[in-house]
């Protein structure tokens, strides 16, 4: 059983990182030419933090869809169970909209869903899977910020 649970982790975690990696990889035409163009905050990271951050991020997430999945049934599991799918498509969803429709806002708001349902998760989580609260928690606080440069190009630009 316990293989089983390692087996399951590492496919969740290579799983994530890979589909990152495929999204992420769309955005490299519109770094040099789009988004370089744009009035962005000068709290924003050099380009070269990103890949290695949202890698980071993905892999804590994968592990997170692991332990939820694994995870014994108590009431709120269904409950976590969506709001991580959901936040998960949102965040999968936040690339193309940003980079490849230019569409700002509209990735603002996605952004914003995705500030509520992982804030949500890390709450429901708590009590009963507490790991999965306390690694959300960096990806919370990457996202919040990912909220303020979203707004900032948005608002500038």
């Amino acid at each position: 059983m316990k293989n089983k649970n390692h087996l399951s982790l590492i496919i969740w975690i290579v799983l994530l990182i890979a589909i990152g990696s495929v999204i992420g990889s769309l955005t490299k035409p519109e770094i040099s030419t789009w988004y370089s163009t744009l009035n962005r905050s000068k709290l924003t990271p050099p380009n070269y933090v990103f890949p290695v951050a949202w890698t980071i991020l993905y892999a804590t997430i994968g592990a997170c869809g692991s332990l939820i999945w694994r995870g014994a049934s108590f009431p709120k599991l269904k409950t976590l169970k969506t709001l991580y799918i959901t936040q998960l498509i949102l965040n999968w969803s936040w690339t193309p909209l940003f980079f490849h429709y230019h569409l700002t806002g509209s990735a603002l708001i996605v952004l914003s869903c995705m500030d509520i349902l992982v804030g949500m998760l890390i709450l429901l989580s708590y009590s009963k899977i507490r790991v999965v609260s306390l690694l959300m928690i960096p990806y919370f606080l990457w996202i919040l910020f990912a909220s303020y440069l979203n707004f900032y190009i948005f608002w500038y630009n």
